[in-house]
């Protein structure tokens, strides 16, 4: 009878006359069979060796026995090797001065996020006062003509608020920045910051409190942006 478990061949040769032809083998005197600790031990150091595990037993029972005797070492070792991995963290390789300015995009888009808060499809669609079947229409047709940009949070592609107006559609201002940004590849985020970011080409005010009072301003400030990286 074979055994199998994982790894491990279980042989079980009580009742077949082969056994003086087996080299690898867990012998069980007829007599006295060992105690369960000294089975198991036998059988850890066979399997420490990689050999399967072959049962020579005076009776079914006691090869039965070491089968489950088997069996456990194995599943406990298994849930060892499991509970490691689970626990097991891979040492950084990012760099102090990386985590701290990861940390600080963070902090920034959560305030960002506190301060004017993000749009889904829908309330984008609701604000326009869109009659819509299809509640993501509005603001795909937007993205894909370049009048708004989105940022991912959590998972989802959701609208800073702050590129609405009053009548829920998008400000003009947004496009024209967003074609001077065009070229340079910048991600929602960062598109997003930059509005909630104080600028020197605004006499350190942040573009985002003047889209309603200096429009061209702000447009002027986002070409002035990349300056130093065309030179």
């Amino acid at each position: 009878m074979i055994y199998m478990n994982e790894e491990l061949q279980f042989i079980d040769l009580t009742s077949s006359p082969a056994g003086e032809a087996v080299a690898k083998a867990l012998v069980v005197p007829e007599a006295a069979p060992a105690t369960a600790s000294d089975l198991a031990a036998a059988i850890q150091e066979i399997r420490l060796a990689g050999q399967e595990v072959v049962v020579l037993a005076a009776t079914h029972s006691v090869a039965a026995q070491i089968t489950r005797l088997a069996a456990v070492l194995v599943q406990s070792e298994e849930q060892g090797t499991r509970l490691v991995d689970a626990m097991f963290v891979p040492r950084s390789t990012v760099s102090p001065a990386a985590a701290s300015q990861a940390q600080r995009n963070a902090e920034a888009r959560q305030e960002l996020i506190d301060e004017f808060g993000l749009h889904d499809s829908d309330q984008v669609a609701e604000l326009a006062g869109s009659a819509a079947t299809n509640r993501s229409a509005t603001a795909s047709r937007w993205l894909a003509a370049g009048r708004i940009f989105t940022v991912s949070h959590r998972g989802a592609r959701l609208y800073p608020s702050f590129q609405f107006g009053t009548d829920g559609h998008p400000r003009p201002v947004i496009a024209s920045v967003l074609e001077v940004f065009q070229p340079y590849g910048l991600d929602g985020w960062e598109t997003a910051l930059w509005f909630t970011t104080a600028s020197g080409w605004l006499d350190d005010q942040r573009p985002v409190d003047l889209l309603t009072r200096e429009p061209d301003q702000i447009v002027e400030a986002a070409r002035h942006t990349f300056d130093e990286a065309v030179i």
